[in-house]
């Protein structure tokens, strides 16, 4: 129960992450880890492609559901799927859904300690994305 807790939790600072517009943090949970979207993974031009508001954040919530986790505790290494929608709200956006997906996922024990190896985007369900992203085709191809 104690490595699904932890990887529970690095899904879970993933979407802290984000939200709270900690690039930093982001960098830090995926600097072993491939993040791969529809089959793509984003170029480095993707990397300053998330608009930030004033307060510091990209005024998004990221709600992961559906959760289910695999662990294989003897090679120190597991899987996990899970569903995502991402809410915004700006002062000229109303609050909505702009995208839905899943997310498959995959982490190694390391020393020790859970962190991501790879996250998957895929069965994206793309919303009005114009208030998140500033071209939402270079983080996640299908977008428009």
């Amino acid at each position: 129960m104690e490595s699904e807790k932890a990887i529970l939790q690095l899904m879970n600072e993933y979407c802290f992450a984000i939200d709270s517009g900690d690039l930093v943090a982001f960098g830090i949970l995926f600097a072993h880890a491939e993040w791969i979207a529809e089959g793509k993974r984003p170029g480095k031009e993707s990397a300053n492609n998330l608009i930030i508001y004033a307060d510091g954040t990209p005024r998004t919530k990221h709600s992961i559901s559906n959760i289910s986790i695999d662990i294989d505790e003897r090679n120190g290494n597991a899987t996990a799927h899970s569903y995502v929608t991402v809410w915004q709200q700006t002062d000229d956006f109303p609050l909505q859904a702009i995208f839905a997906g899943d997310y498959f996922d995959e982490f190694a024990r390391v020393k020790g300690e859970w962190r991501f190896t790879k996250r998957e985007l895929i069965n994206s369900l793309i919303g009005d994305m114009s208030a998140h992203l500033k071209v939402p085709s270079l983080t996640i191809p299908t977008a428009k």
